[in-house]
């Protein structure tokens, strides 16, 4: 077999490679700016339930480096300051649990919301539902997980799925620890 007959088949295949990859680059490109949206239209539904009310504006917080916390604001409805939002990422299961903990002015959880996690469905994703979530609202302390009756700072683990209850616990501990180290 020739040397030029054994370059053909990867030439094309070269060629091939770099189309798709110029093609996936323009999907993302154009895809970029409508999953952007979409992402902020779920937040901020999100706070408008935590805060019961329609937000017209949030202030950016600074976050210090190799936080835990991904990004924080103060969230406006009118010109009245109604809380904070602090988005974090703690580890679960199957990965990140993406969530937001609202904290009002006083320092006591308003909610939580998970946005996103790959959790197992039907077990660890059941930390989405209000069931869970509502556990939080009213603390404003450390808090940990248990399995049995619930004392005061502590939430009854989302049953089979400790591991999700207890990345979902350390986001809202860290959440508290940044607000109350930010705010004070």
């Amino acid at each position: 077999m020739k040397l030029q007959e054994m370059f053909k088949p990867a030439g094309a295949l070269v060629i091939i490679a770099a189309a798709a990859a110029v093609l996936l680059g323009y999907v993302y490109n154009i895809t970029l700016a409508p999953i952007a949206a979409q992402r902020l239209k779920v937040e901020t539904g999100a706070l408008g339930v935590i805060f019961n009310t329609a937000l017209d504006s949030s202030k950016a917080m600074p976050v210090p480096d190799k936080s835990p916390i991904e990004r924080a604001y103060q969230v406006y409805s009118g010109k009245t300051m109604v809380g904070y939002a602090i988005f974090t990422s703690p580890i679960g299961y199957a990965g990140p649990v993406n969530m937001v903990v609202g904290i009002g002015a006083d320092g006591v959880i308003r909610g939580v919301k998970v946005l996103d996690n790959a959790e197992t469905p039907g077990l660890g994703a059941n930390v989405e539902s209000p069931a869970f979530t509502d556990q939080y609202i009213g603390k404003s302390s450390a808090l940990k997980v248990t399995k049995a009756v619930p004392g005061d700072n502590e939430i009854q683990a989302v049953s089979s799925a400790t591991i999700t209850s207890n990345a979902v616990t350390k986001g809202v501990n860290d959440a508290l620890l940044y607000f109350h180290a930010a705010v004070g």
